[in-house]
């Protein structure tokens, strides 16, 4: 059950063409197309714009009222099926933007979904299953199913009874003048998204909401559907993909060992298609890149937290870190305070990309400053204003600085990137497993000492390593089960992020504050101060690790003080 603008829904039936997926330009490139092989003329877009929302039956009528009795309509719209359906399996189906969290929501939020469709059964399936989206609807109600097609009421009806509600308990969702209609006569809350035609009044008058875009809607939706809780370490990240892509600009232990976790967790409901991430070392990328996910290790609970659909770029090469601005909708920068100078000129160079790629269209980026400093994010504003100011003029600098979100945040974990050696280590294991049996010549003639960096034969070796990993890698193999570890990290704890983006209201595993200053104060003076001052005497008093000296008694009395006075 939804509580949406005062109204009690306990259902959403959705139409499919149009509303759900971009798919009206494509069948009337095909239908045009369809007609002109077998009747020599093409059909108009006037006809076919009047087709939007109508059975196939009174489309064929309309047809044979507008190119005469003879038309072969059947042929024409099987014609048009088969090369819709080409394009569709070679290039997939087009999602509306904001489609896969506004579906995940309403199933979260305890709603029976539909799909009404004028499309035949076959057709719909498929679509719907390409899409990866029939696993959130009951029931599908298709044209083929019905006597009586759009605008009638009879498929929005048939929907409506087929979970057990009345039309008066769902929301209805359409983007056609006929389709509109049809859930509007069956008595449902209507909701109308604009697609080729734009509404006229008729339209406007039977829409009891209305929407220029799903993203649109989705912003609207997000102020009724809870906010979920933080989430607890061993939860899972959400199953379902949203269409956003997300950079870290910098894979280091909080960029790969904390960002990535929080960026995976999302908002509860989806989580990113793809999340990019930068590296100045090519044993990480490479090795991340071949296994195609990474694991996080919490010791403390003996739990390895798996991060997925993780692509590694190298951070040298600016057309991709260029790209990476381009793609994403959020970039966290995790670069540490003496690389600043050089990587603000990387950041200024990807926002203007940015810039040219979109044009007039402006699509505001937002920036995580990862920096655990007071006043972080005026320095790196300055700094990439700074840059900006070299590439282009100052007005467009300063236009390209106002357009995007930048927030400051504040870091509370702890984390840890393993070195080249245990990397190294990890990997000649794990190709041993591959391999199955024991390569003690290989292993005999290579020096495992504990420094970080590799000699040029480890260089070599866990090259061909990866290389013949990646080569060999099928689903289902024995891969799959070989969790790669790269990070040591406490238990999870919140990322403290400025409340300074629309984005991030939903966003599951941070805090939005209006005033950042005060939680970096706090940070700054009592978590990383008395921190500090532990470390020092533990290492006074031959601990390795602050872990092992908690057990210490005058450690664990010397901390005491420390947080007292502070």
């Amino acid at each position: 059950m939804l509580e949406f603008k005062n109204q009690i829904v306990h259902g959403a039936i959705f139409d499919m063409d149009g509303t759900m997926f971009d798919t009206e330009r494509l069948r009337f490139q095909t239908l045009q197309q369809a007609s002109r092989e077998l009747i020599g003329v093409e059909f108009s877009e006037n006809y076919l714009m009047q087709c939007l929302g109508l059975s196939a039956r009174s489309a064929e009528q309309l047809a044979k009222e507008r190119y005469g009795q003879d038309v072969p309509y059947a042929e024409i719209r099987q014609r048009a099926d088969v090369l819709e359906l080409e394009h569709v399996r070679n290039y997939g189906v087009p999602i509306k933007k904001g489609l896969l969290q506004v579906l995940e929501r309403l199933r979260k939020a305890g709603l029976k979904m539909a799909v009404a469709t004028s499309s035949r059964r076959a057709i719909a399936e498929e679509y719907l299953i390409n899409a990866n989206v029939y696993k959130f609807f009951d029931v599908l109600v298709c044209g083929d199913e019905i006597k009586q097609g759009k605008p009638h009421p009879e498929i929005f009806i048939s929907a409506a009874e087929k979970i057990n509600l009345s039309p008066a308990q769902c929301l209805m969702f359409e983007d056609s003048e006929n389709g509109l209609r049809s859930a509007y006569d069956a008595g449902g809350m209507t909701v109308l998204f604009k697609d080729i035609k734009t509404p006229n009044e008729s339209m406007l008058a039977q829409a009891q909401y209305y929407y220029e875009t799903m993203e649109d809607f989705l912003i609207d939706l997000n102020q009724f559907v809870p906010v979920l809780e933080m989430p607890e370490l061993e939860t899972a990240f959400p199953q379902t993909l949203n269409q956003l892509t997300i950079g870290i600009h910098g894979f280091g232990a909080i960029g790969g060992g904390y960002l990535a976790q929080v960026l995976s967790h999302w908002d509860g409901y989806t989580r990113p298609r793809k999340i990019i991430a930068s590296t100045r070392n090519p044993l990480y990328q490479s090795a991340v890149n071949a296994f195609g996910t990474y694991c996080i290790r919490y010791g403390q609970n003996s739990f390895d937290q798996r991060i997925e659909n993780m692509s590694v770029i190298d951070a040298h090469d600016l057309e991709q870190m260029q790209n990476m601005y381009i793609e994403s909708s959020l970039v966290a920068v995790c670069v540490p305070e003496e690389a600043l100078v050089s990587e603000a000129e990387v950041i200024a160079q990807g926002l203007y990309a940015r810039y040219l790629a979109y044009e007039q269209q402006e699509q505001p980026l937002t920036l995580l400053i990862i920096l655990n400093k007071i006043g972080a994010k005026q320095l790196v504003m300055q700094q990439i204003l700074s840059r900006l100011k070299q590439i282009t003029d100052g007005q467009t600098a300063q236009h390209i600085m106002d357009q995007h979100y930048f927030c400051d945040t504040v870091v509370n974990r702890m984390v840890s990137k393993l070195s080249d050696q245990k990397l190294y280590r990890q990997l000649r294991i794990k190709y041993n497993m591959f391999k199955q049996y024991q390569l003690d010549e290989d292993l005999s003639v290579v020096d495992l000492d504990d420094s970080t960096a590799l000699n040029a034969d480890q260089e070599h070796q866990a090259g061909l390593y990866i290389e013949d990993l990646r080569r060999n890698f099928q689903p289902s193999h024995i891969l799959q089960s070989m969790d790669l570890i790269l990070f040591n990290a406490e238990t999870d704890m919140p990322i403290y992020v400025e409340n300074n983006s629309p984005l991030l209201a939903k966003m599951r595993q941070m805090i939005l504050v209006d005033d950042i200053a005060n939680i970096q104060l706090i940070k700054n003076r009592l978590w990383n101060g008395v921190h500090a001052m532990m470390a020092w005497y533990a290492s006074l008093r031959g601990h390795q690790t602050i872990g092992v000296a908690m057990s210490d008694h005058s450690v664990r009395k010397f901390m005491q003080q420390a947080l007292a006075q502070v």
